[in-house]
């Protein structure tokens, strides 16, 4: 693990994630559609270490040219004896770790910390399934047997729990808590909400984002984008649930859920169906709302497939260092200039040899043959025809500049006429985007009044689920019905204690204000959408 290569995933893996999470949020309306974009973009994610080892580099010289390394071959050999040195011992000391050794060592920690924690998250959910109890409620079995067509899946009951959840493969395990069980007129909407996740394969999805999540822990993008997935899939299954259950029963049994205490260790490898409060109020805004959007499942493939094309590439893209230029050396010192000679002898002199007469000019058959008199005259003659010649070069050279010029021109002459075609079908198209985004306000206009009325609607629910909250904690603070409230759970096989009831009758008026304050922004927001 390299500097080079850590810049590279964190760079890349940046790009996929947070281009996945736009799409999903500009191209996709429906939960659905968001989470089936949000699952293609996990499973980039995932193939990414896989194509940049089978797709061929494309370096890329961004990172800044290193110094040679001083190698003992670059260095003068000594060749003399070297004797101890007072003072200076050698010893067997291993050398300090590379900053490449450390960067690699922090990734390999932090994979196999979220990796543990997602086993351990499944170790927990196997040992809560083991030890648990099969649900026998007639009530229970009927939604059950009910709302599944081929298989069924598990339906265990567990007191670690504090709201339901599912998780495995098709088709998988439903773990119920005890105050779910009771609730029995609540069974439809829970298993409606949990056979969703099911069908979907919620689960699967959510254990392959948890590994690019460790391979991609030091990425905050990679985090938003496992984040998101989460609470799109929730809602995507509340939308496949309301197919199955009214909105009304489904909400009230949603805020009933909510009202339990938050369970102090969820195991990071499933979702129960209510733990994270403040998307509460998102989710039942989102179910009372009767403004349901068209699919695009040609959208989500098309994005998914773009994606697709934009990572492979980018996935072979290797950040390299630049050349290394040395810096110019010195220039050496001038030589200094050689005494002169001395003087040869009078008697050594040599008398200088006369030049040899030049030859002849040699003219080919190509050549003009001239007739000159003198040579001033051949002179002139040769001056002339030179002239002649840069006459014709030029001659040829302004033909050719015309030549381009006239090609310029008639390629000018067509990009004009194309460019009056691509202005009309832009003026049609415009006024085609603007009646089309005149009928969008229109809709968009009688959305917003939808989704306020049911937003209204919403926040009437939630103020009745807290007075029969509070209502119910009234009712705890009777020892006589508390007695009575422990004697019914005995006969279901479910085991309360009147310490838990009273505790509970304390924590009911705390839920139920926090309800309110819930319902009463709700309202403002539904006021706000008028």
């Amino acid at each position: 693990m390299t500097w080079a290569l850590l810049l590279s995933l964190l760079v890349k893996s940046s790009l996929i994630a947070g281009a996945g999470l736009i799409c999903a949020r500009l191209l996709a309306q429906r939960p659905v559609d968001r989470v089936d974009i949000l699952r293609g973009v996990t499973c980039l994610l995932l193939a990414l270490p896989v194509i940049m080892a089978v797709v061929p580099a494309l370096k890329l010289a961004l990172l800044p040219a290193a110094e040679p390394l001083i190698t003992p071959q670059s260095l003068p050999m000594w060749e003399g004896e070297v004797g101890p040195v007072a003072g200076v011992e050698i010893s067997g000391a291993l050398p300090w770790p590379t900053p490449a050794l450390i960067v690699g060592v922090l990734w390999l920690i932090g994979v196999v910390a979220i990796a543990a924690r997602l086993l351990l998250g499944l170790h927990t959910l196997d040992r809560w399934t083991r030890d648990g109890r099969p649900v026998k409620c007639p009530a229970w079995r009927t939604a059950l047997e009910t709302q599944t067509t081929g298989e069924p899946p598990r339906l265990i009951a567990s007191d670690r729990l504090s709201g339901p959840l599912s998780w495995g493969a098709a088709p998988g395990v439903i773990l119920v808590d005890p105050g779910s069980l009771a609730e029995r007129q609540a069974a439809p909407a829970i298993l409606a909400h949990e056979l969703a996740h099911l069908r979907r394969g919620d689960w699967v999805f959510l254990v392959l984002s948890r590994l690019s999540l460790a391979l991609f822990w030091f990425n905050p993008l990679v985090w938003a984008l496992h984040m998101e997935l989460v609470a799109r899939s929730e809602q995507a299954a509340d939308a496949d649930a309301l197919t199955r259950v009214e909105r009304q029963v489904y909400a009230r049994a949603l805020v009933r859920l909510a009202a339990h205490p938050v369970p102090r260790f969820i195991p990071c490898a499933a979702s129960p169906m209510a733990a994270d409060a403040r998307t509460l109020k998102t989710r039942i805004a989102c179910i009372m709302s009767n403004t349901p959007s068209r699919r695009r499942p040609l959208t989500v493939a098309l994005t998914v497939v773009a994606l697709a094309a934009v990572a492979t590439p980018l996935a072979a893209l290797e950040l390299s260092r630049q050349a290394w230029v040395s810096p110019p050396e010195a220039p050496e010192p001038p030589a200094p200039p050689a005494p002169p000679e001395p003087p040869a002898p009078p008697s050594a002199v040599v008398a200088p040899t006369p030049p040899a007469p030049p030859a002849p000019p040699v003219f080919s058959s190509s050549h003009i043959h001239i007739r000159a008199s003198s040579p001033e005259e051949k002179r002139r003659a040769w001056d002339a025809r030179a002239e002649a010649e840069k006459a014709r070069a030029h001659a040829a050279e302004a033909r050719r500049q015309a030549d381009d010029s006239h090609a310029q021109a008639q390629t000018a002459r067509i990009a004009s006429a194309e460019a009056h075609a691509h202005a009309a079908q832009a003026r049609v198209e415009g006024e085609q985007a603007r009646r089309l985004g005149e009928q969008a306000r229109l809709q968009a206009a009688r959305a917003r009044e939808d989704a306020a009325h049911h937003m209204a609607q919403g926040a009437e629910q939630m103020r009745k689920g807290a007075q029969e909250m509070r209502a119910e904690a009234f009712r705890l603070r009777d020892p006589a019905y508390r007695a009575r409230q422990i004697a019914e759970n005995r006969a279901r096989g479910n085991h309360v204690t009147d310490a838990e009831l009273l505790a509970l009758s304390t924590s009911l008026p705390t839920k139920a204000d926090e309800m309110e304050r819930d319902a009463d922004r709700l309202a403002r927001d539904a006021r706000s959408q008028d």
